[in-house]
């Protein structure tokens, strides 16, 4: 099955950049995460667009670094 859901980045200018597709809404997610913390993409507004629906989903995160992981609970709150 090809991935469906496509991964863009929203640069401050407004462009749109592709940065990948995967087969998941869970896999989009990690993806993101991984690029916030690169040098290539770093944090800020990405979109996921689900090619098979037309659904779009916009992903904001700021401040994204190693310690502070923006889709991880504040330690002590994890369960």
């Amino acid at each position: 099955m090809p991935p469906s859901l496509d991964i863009f980045k929203i640069d401050p200018g407004g462009r749109v950049l592709w940065r990948g597709a995967v087969e998941t809404f869970v896999a989009a997610k990690a993806r993101i995460q991984k690029l916030a913390l690169s040098s290539v993409s770093s944090p800020g507004e990405y979109l996921i667009l689900d090619q098979d629906t037309g659904q779009r989903i916009l992903v904001m995160l700021l401040g994204a670094s190693p310690q502070n992981d923006p889709l991880k609970p504040p330690a002590g709150r994890e369960g």
